[in-house]
C-alpha cells in the first residue's frame, strides 16, 4: 500500500504520519501472534495479542523478563512483523506496508526511548538528539532549532556540545527523550526507560515522558519499574504472551492537545542533505577512532602509491629507453660481418682498417671496434692463478673495444690520455675498469703498476671510467683493448658508427661499399632506427609486471580493509539498531558504511599519488633520469583509492543493511 504525504492526522495535533486514518485508535492489535522457530523448536512469544492505545494515552506494559514485552514493543515499532492477526497504526494494516514505507513510518510516526540510551558516543549531544531528523533529511537549520528547543526543554542546553562518552546516564537518557522529540512522533515508545537510572533521574525522566504527554503524544513504556507503571494513565500486564489485566479502558485526550499546540511545518526529505550528513558521520567515525583510520589509511596509502609509483618508473624508465634509441638512430649505425666472424674481405675490424675505412665517408664523425668476451672464458682475477687458493674471477661484463668505440660512446676516463692507450700503436695489453667492477674486484685505486689477470696473462689498468657517456652499462664493465685479446674469442663483434645526425640511412648503404668492395654482402649495417618500435614493448612489459605487483597490493588493502570495516560493523551493531529504529532504510544503512569506505579510500588515494609521485621523483634522481609522470596517473591513484575503498566496503554495508532490526535492538 502506498502512503501520501497530502492525508493528515484529523485527531491528533502532529504533523502527517503517512498514514491515513480509518480508525480513531492509534493502535489497535487485533489477535497478533509471534513465533519463533518451527517444529518441536517453535517457540511463541505472544499468542493472540489484543489491544487498543487511543491518541494522547500514556500507557505502562509490565509483566515478568521472558513474558513477550519487548517481542510485542518491536511489532509495535516496526521492527518485527506478525506472525499472525492484524496490526492497525493510524488505521492502516502495517502488514501491507513495504520496507521502505515501513521505515518512513517508523522515522515520522514513532519515536524510540530505550534503556541504554543507544548514544554515538564519539557524537555530542545534539549531534545524537538530531539523528532522527538527519535519516528523514531535514535540512540543518531547521535541525537545530528543533534540537535546540528539545534540549532545553530537558534542561542540557548546556551540554549540547559535549560528547556523550562524557554524559552521565541521566543525561544520556534525556539526550534519547530529547532525539525523540525532535521528530515531533505520534508514538513514542519507551523500552525500560528507567531501567539502568538511579531513583532521582528516574524520576527526572518520567516527568519528561508525562510532561510529553500532556502535550497530546501517546506514550507505551515498557516497565519493570512500578514508579513508571504507577505513572501511566493505563497498566497493561502481560505474562507468557498472553495480556492477563488492563486497568483501563482506551481513551483518547490529544483533542485539547491539539488545540494547544500550533501545527508544525512540514518538509520534503532531502536526499542531498541526507548524503552530506553521511559523509559527515564517516568522516566523525574517522576521527573518532584515528588508530584504526590511521592502519586504513596506511594500507590504501600503500596500495595507490604502489599503482602510480608504478606507472611513474615505467614511463620514465621507457622514456630514457625511448630518448636513447631516438638519440642513436639519429646519429648511430652498427656494422657486422654476415657471416658472425671478426673478418670480412680481408678486413679484420680489430685492427682499425675498416674504421679508417669507414671514417673516410661523408657524414661520418668517429667510429670504433667493440666486442664482448664471455667471463667465464677471460678468467680475469685481481692476483696470478693459483697464487691464492679459490680466488675469485669476475664475473662481470668484458668488453673489448678500441679508443674510438668510447670516444663514439662519448665514455671519459681518469686520467684523460687513458682512453687513446686502448689504440696505442705498440699494441699495449692495457685495460679501463668501470667504477663499479673496480668495487667488485675489490681496487681501491688505480695508479701505476695496477694490474690484472686476463686468462693467465697480466693486463694493466690504464684508468678508470669516469663518465659512461652513453653506455651506462660500462659502469660494472672491464673494457680490455683489442691487443689483450690474445687467444680469447670475441663474441658479437661490430663496429659503432657515429654518424652526423640523420646520415645512418644513407651510410647504410655506403659502408659495405667502403668496407669489403669485392663483396659488399660480407657486410651486415644495422640502424638503430629499426629498434624504436622495441621502447613500445619495454614500456609494456615494465609497466605490466610493476602494475601486477600494484595491484596485488591494491587487492591485499582492500581485503585488510574489508575485514577491519566487518569487524567494525560487528561492533556496531548497537548504531545500526538504532538508525534503523529512527526509520533509517537498508540503503542509508548500506550508503552510511560505503560512505566511510569512500572516505578513507579517497584519502589513503590523494596521499598514496603523493607518496608515489615522491618515490617516482627519488628513484629517477638516483637513476640519472628524467621524471616522466602524466597528470592523469595522479587521478588513478585518487579513483583507485575511491574504487577500492567503496569494494573494501561493499560486504560490511550489505551486512549491515541485511541486519534485522528487531535481532539488532535486543543485541
Amino acid at each position: 500500500m502506498g502512503l501520501h504525504r497530502s492525508e493528515r492526522c484529523p485527531t491528533c495535533r502532529h504533523r502527517d504520519s503517512g498514514v491515513p486514518m480509518t480508525s480513531s485508535a492509534v493502535i489497535e492489535l487485533d489477535g497478533v501472534t509471534r513465533s519463533f522457530g518451527a517444529g518441536h523448536t517453535k517457540t511463541t512469544a505472544l499468542d493472540a495479542i489484543s489491544l487498543t492505545v487511543m491518541p494522547g494515552e500514556f500507557v505502562a506494559i509490565i509483566g515478568p523478563s521472558g513474558s513477550g514485552k519487548s517481542t510485542l514493543l518491536n511489532i509495535l515499532g516496526l521492527l518485527d512483523r506478525s506472525s499472525g492477526g492484524r496490526y492497525l497504526l493510524n488505521g492502516v494494516d502495517v502488514q501491507s506496508l513495504s520496507e521502505r514505507d515501513r521505515d518512513r513510518v517508523r522515522n515520522e510516526t514513532l519515536g524510540f526511548v530505550f534503556q541504554d540510551s543507544r548514544m554515538l558516543l564519539m557524537d555530542t549531544a545534539a549531534g545524537n538528539a538530531s539523528l532522527g531528523l538527519k535519516v528523514r533529511g531535514t535540512p540543518r537549520v531547521d535541525r537545530a532549532t528543533r534540537v535546540g528547543a528539545a534540549l532545553r526543554r530537558l534542561g542540557l542546553t548546556h551540554r549540547m556540545g559535549e560528547t556523550a562518552i562524557n554524559l552521565s546516564g541521566g543525561e544520556r537518557q534525556r539526550v534519547a527523550i530529547a532525539r525523540a522529540m525532535a521528530t515531533e512522533p505520534a508514538v513514542i515508545l519507551a523500552d525500560e526507560p528507567t531501567g539502568a537510572l538511579d531513583s532521582k533521574n528516574s524520576e527526572s525522566i518520567i516527568s519528561h515522558l508525562r510532561e510529553l504527554n500532556r502535550q497530546g503524544v501517546t506514550v507505551v513504556v515498557i516497565t519493570h519499574d512500578r514508579t513508571v507503571a504507577d505513572a501511566a494513565d493505563r497498566r497493561v500486564e502481560i505474562v507468557d504472551g498472553v495480556i492477563v489485566a488492563d486497568s483501563g479502558a482506551a481513551t483518547s485526550k490529544s483533542a485539547t492537545a491539539a488545540a494547544e499546540a500550533p501545527a508544525p511545518q512540514n518538509r520534503r526529505p532531502s536526499f542531498a542533505v541526507r548524503l552530506w550528513d553521511e559523509f559527515c558521520d564517516a568522516l566523525s567515525v574517522h576521527s573518532s577512532k584515528p588508530a584504526r583510520a590511521l592502519l586504513l589509511l596506511t594500507a590504501f596509502m600503500l596500495g595507490a602509491g604502489g599503482l602510480v609509483c608504478s606507472i611513474g618508473i615505467s614511463e620514465s624508465a621507457a622514456a630514457q629507453v625511448t630518448e636513447r634509441l631516438t638519440q642513436a638512430s639519429l646519429d648511430e649505425v652498427v656494422v657486422r660481418s654476415a657471416s658472425g666472424t671478426a673478418f670480412a674481405d680481408g678486413f679484420y675490424y680489430a685492427d682499425g682498417s675498416a674504421s679508417a675505412a669507414i671514417n673516410g665517408l661523408e657524414g661520418v664523425r668517429s667510429s670504433g671496434f667493440v666486442a664482448s668476451v664471455a667471463a667465464a672464458e677471460a678468467r680475469i682475477t685481481l692476483l696470478p692463478s693459483g697464487s691464492v687458493p679459490n680466488q675469485p674471477a669476475f664475473d662481470g661484463s668484458v668488453v673489448v673495444a678500441d679508443a674510438g668505440y668510447l670516444g663514439a660512446q662519448q665514455v671519459t676516463a681518469a686520467p684523460a690520455h687513458a682512453v687513446g692507450l686502448l689504440s696505442a700503436d705498440w699494441g699495449a695489453r692495457v685495460a679501463l675498469i668501470g667504477e663499479g667492477a673496480a668495487e667488485n674486484l675489490g681496487i681501491a685505486s688505480v695508479g701505476p703498476g695496477a694490474q690484472i689477470w686476463v686468462d693467465g696473462s697480466a693486463v694493466d689498468i690504464v684508468g678508470v671510467i669516469t663518465d659512461t657517456g652513453r653506455k651506462a652499462a660500462l659502469r660494472e664493465a672491464i673494457v680490455l683493448s683489442p691487443a689483450a685479446l690474445g687467444t680469447l674469442t670475441p663474441d658479437d663483434v661490430s663496429l659503432v658508427v657515429r654518424t652526423v645526425p640523420g646520415y645512418p640511412a644513407a651510410l647504410a648503404e655506403a659502408i659495405p661499399l667502403a668496407v669489403a668492395p669485392g663483396d659488399p654482402a660480407q657486410v651486415r649495417v644495422e640502424t638503430v632506427a629499426d629498434l624504436r618500435n622495441l621502447r613500445f614493448g619495454v614500456a609494456t612489459d615494465l609497466g605490466t609486471l610493476v602494475g601486477i605487483v600494484s595491484v596485488l597490493l591494491l587487492l591485499l588493502a582492500s581485503m585488510s580493509s574489508a575485514i577491519a570495516m566487518y569487524l567494525s560493523v560487528q561492533a556496531r551493531s548497537s548504531e545500526i539498531a538504532l538508525r534503523r529504529a529512527l526509520g533509517a532504510s537498508r540503503g542509508s544503512v548500506w550508503r552510511v558504511f560505503t560512505m566511510e569506505g569512500l572516505v578513507i579510500g579517497a584519502a589513503g588515494g590523494v596521499s598514496g599519488a603523493a607518496l608515489g609521485v615522491c618515490a617516482v621523483v627519488i628513484v629517477c634522481v638516483l637513476q640519472g633520469w628524467t621524471p616522466t609522470l602524466s597528470p592523469s596517473v595522479l587521478l588513478l591513484g585518487l579513483v583507485a583509492g575511491c574504487v577500492s575503498g567503496i569494494c573494501s566496503a561493499t560486504y560490511p554495508a550489505i551486512v549491515a543493511a541485511r541486519a534485522d532490526p528487531a535481532i539488532a535492538i535486543r543485541g
